[in-house]
């Protein structure tokens, strides 16, 4: 607002943004006026005109002053006003008329001095009341104390648990029980041919024709089939639902089974069958192939179900367990 305007009450009062350069120079250049105009106030109530031909200064008719007693007189009136004024005196004041700019004007503006120590905006900041919120550098990240009035609005809510199932694991044994299947089958085969031939035929003429027919092969894949629904479907079910539905499992192998051996005869060996299921079972299902197909499966399910049933077991505890720590995790945070 300048001189020639008027104020206007209950007007806005408007702010001009002043930068620091301009601030300093301000305060020089009044600090200089005011120098010049006090030496000069001192120097013309101490001093009379000096005569140019003779070079001397008469203040008192009785008392000559030469232009170095001038000269000594206006450096001590520069001197008492640079005290007043708690100024700096220069050596080129008497030439210049001019004192110099302070070092520091910290006198005068103190925040504009001090702008460089000003914490920055990155810093960080240890707040001992816990109604603030703590700003610290660390992740770029703003932590809220857990006493703070609104870290509720602000508190993570923890996540589910990721619970674990057996049903993978559980194929992958299917796989090694397959392999058990067979082995232990083959063994049954092989003791039963024993005794009906000489050592000589045994494996070319008893053993290798039953491992070699289409219903051995059928008997191995069936059960890994039939095992690995059992193990989709119950899942992580203890060791009772193996020992239970392992007769399912029996079945659908001997069906497997006779299902081989009547399509090994048609179209292995070429003998004709008929086209009756229950003919077909009676001629095909009712042999020691076929039976004995059916019951090690049972069998071996009941012996790799109780591994398959202790690891989902195992699981099921673990999944109880994260279940317990979600819920009182859950409750904390609900309660805060």
């Amino acid at each position: 607002m300048t001189e020639n305007e008027k104020p206007n009450p209950g007007a806005p009062v408007t702010e001009d943004v002043v930068e620091e350069n301009q601030v300093l120079e301000a305060v020089e250049r009044a600090r200089a006026v005011g120098t010049e105009e006090s030496a000069d106030q001192s120097i013309a109530a101490s001093a009379t005109p000096v005569d140019a031909s003779t070079e001397v200064v008469s203040a008192d008719p009785q008392a000559p002053l030469t232009v170095d007693d001038v000269e000594l007189r206006r450096r001590e009136a520069l001197s008492e006003v640079a005290t007043e004024m708690d100024l700096p005196l220069a050596d080129d004041a008497s030439t210049t008329g001019v004192a110099p700019a302070p070092a520091a004007a910290t006198s005068v503006l103190p925040e504009v001095a001090e702008f460089e120590e000003l914490p920055s905006a990155a810093a960080e900041v240890v707040v001992a009341e816990p109604d603030t919120v703590a700003v610290t550098e660390r992740d770029g990240e703003i932590r809220i104390s857990a006493e703070h009035p609104m870290a509720a609005l602000y508190m993570q809510t923890p996540m589910p648990p990721d619970l674990r199932g057996n049903r993978g694991v559980g194929v992958l044994i299917s796989l090694v029980a397959m392999v058990g299947f067979g082995v232990v089958l083959a063994g049954v085969y092989a003791a039963w041919q024993a005794p009906q031939f000489p050592p000589s035929t045994y494996l070319s003429e008893g053993l290798l024709p039953l491992l070699q027919n289409w219903g051995f092969e059928a008997a191995v894949f069936g059960f890994f089939a039939a095992l690995a629904l059992l193990v989709l479907i119950v899942g992580r079910a203890g060791w009772w639902a193996y020992i239970v539905f392992g007769f399912f499992v029996g079945v659908a192998t001997w069906l497997a089974a006779t299902a081989g051996a009547a399509l090994y005869a048609r179209f292995g060996l070429g003998i004709g069958i008929g086209t009756d299921p229950f003919a077909i079972i009676e001629q095909y299902g009712f042999t020691m192939p076929a039976i004995a197909a059916g019951i090690v499966a049972r069998e071996v399910t009941v012996w790799f179900g109780a591994w398959i049933g202790f690891r989902g077991r195992r699981v099921r505890n673990r999944n109880a367990e994260l279940l317990d720590e979600y819920e009182v995790a859950l409750a904390e945070v609900n309660s805060k």
